[in-house]
Formats: C-alpha cells, structure tokens, sequence
C-alpha cells in the first residue's frame, strides 16, 4: 500500500472558511505562530465575508466539542455532505468569496507542498510500518498538505470505505518566522504523520478483542512515532522524539510503553501492554 498525497479541493475550502473568521485569532492566542503565506493571503481576503452565514456555521461546528470540532468540519468538507447549518449557505460562500481563486494563486505553493511530502514519504515505508503494527488490514490512507487552516494541527478524518484522511500543516518554525518546508524538517513530519495516524487507526480501527487499547491511543500513537522513527531516520531521531516529548507532555513511563510495543511483533491487547499502559495512565 501507498500512502496518497492528494489536494483536495474540498479540504481547501474547509481551510478558506476557518481563514474568512475567527479561527486565526484562536491559534495566535492559543500559541503565536506565522502561518503560511498561502493561510495569510486568505485570512486578508476572506476576511471580508467573516459574518457570511457559512463562515458563522462553520466557526460554531469547528470550535464545538466532541463530536463538533475542527474534525467534524473537514469530515464534512471531505464528503460533501454538509451540516443542515453549513449546507444552506456554503454554496452562496463559494459563489460570492470565490476562495478558488486564493488557491489559483498559491498554485505554485500547493504544487510544492505536493511534491514535497511526496518526497518526505518516499524516505520510508509509513504503510508498511502501520500495517506491521496494528493487527487490522489497513484502510486507504491520503494525506492533504494543508496550507491554510488549522495551521498548527493535524487532523485526521474518516472518508469513504473507512479511509483515512491525514490533513498536514507544515512544519511550524518560531516566532515570526514562516513555516519550514515538509522536506526542510522531514523527521518532525513523518514522526508526526506517523503519530497521527496510528492513534486514529487505534481509536477506530482495531479488532474488538483489542478494543481495550483504544483509550491508550494517543501515547501508543506517540510510542509508534518513536519507533518508526528509529526505523526511518536511525536510532537518535527516535529517541530524540521520545525525551523531547516525554518532559514536553508529562509522559514519565513512555519510554517503558515503547519498550513495550517493541516487544511485541504486533499490537495487541496483552496482560503485559495493558499493565504499562494502565501505570502511564496512573502517572498523568
């Protein structure tokens, strides 16, 4: 299996919508970044259209809780099959703010993006690794290189058939710097997709005699990073990850659960894992 990379223009304009309202301004109080070029020339433009009906729905939709939420919308964006609130009116959005055209001009950027995380994937097998992993055939799996909105977060959504849609940001840098490129911080993207994508798969994708694992998802989903990492980019790129993350999240016994997903020649819901997961899970 292949890992796609795909621009979708329905992601897109789940992006354009977050860019024409508030969403910027919730990342930058959350953590000040500079998003991409491409995510601020839309924000200035779209930002005319920031009391249009769809632009308010899809502000609600992306900021309610669970099952709302960012994902919520670009589930949505990803069918074409919009919320009553949203579907009423972001036909008329598209017609009158056009944001087409903001992705016509950044062609050049998107088309880059493309190319590169194309080129970050082909350093290692992701799809091999996942499908080693987890005891379950694996879905489709596509990447969106998202140059828009959120800007700081990966977000994985469900498609068709059970596939997996990994929407991407770039690399954040610091301060007022732009983003880097995905092939100018390749580790930090694949461990990244990596991380993302096996905690979604665990959460929503294992057997139901493995289903006791799926509370554990997101430190199994970072324990897996760490491993493909090793296997991608050597030893200390993985274990780079692991310390850094370890203190950054308060994870004292990551280590311990990645020692033991090493152990195991697949994911499974054994006496040993359970009880290194339930000891991080007394720890947090």
């Amino acid at each position: 299996m292949v890992i796609e990379v795909v621009l979708h223009d329905g992601l897109r304009l789940a992006g354009s919508l977050l860019a024409a309202g508030a969403w910027p301004e919730r990342e930058q109080a959350a953590r000040p970044y500079k998003p991409h070029r491409a995510a601020q020339s839309a924000r200035r433009r779209l930002g005319a259209w920031r009391t249009h009906p769809a632009v308010q729905a899809a502000q609600a939709l992306a900021g309610a809780p669970s099952p709302g939420g960012a994902e919520a919308l670009f589930a949505a964006a990803l069918a074409g099959a919009w919320p009553a609130e949203l579907a009423a009116c972001v036909d008329d959005f598209v017609a009158v703010a056009q944001p087409a055209a903001d992705w016509a001009q950044a062609a050049a950027d998107w088309q880059a993006a493309e190319a590169e995380l194309r080129a970050v994937l082909a350093r290692a097998d992701l799809a091999r690794f996942l499908a080693a992993l987890l005891p379950a055939a694996l879905p489709r799996l596509a990447v969106f290189p998202n140059l828009l909105y959120p800007g700081r977060q990966a977000l994985a959504v469900r498609g068709r058939a059970g596939a997996v849609w990994l929407c991407q940001p770039p690399p954040a840098a610091w301060g007022a710097s732009p983003p880097w490129r995905y092939d100018e911080r390749p580790d930090e993207v694949l461990g990244a997709m990596a991380e993302t994508l096996a905690r979604t798969l665990i959460q929503q994708a294992l057997p139901a005699e493995h289903t006791a694992l799926s509370p554990y998802a997101p430190v199994l989903g970072l324990a897996a990073a760490v491993l493909f990492l090793r296997q991608a980019e050597g030893p200390a790129a993985g274990d780079q990850l692991m310390l850094m993350e370890q203190r950054a999240r308060g994870l004292p016994s990551l280590p311990a659960v990645v020692a033991a997903l090493a152990g195991q020649p697949r994911l499974a819901a054994s006496e040993a894992m359970l009880h290194v997961l339930s000891r991080q899970s007394r720890l947090e």
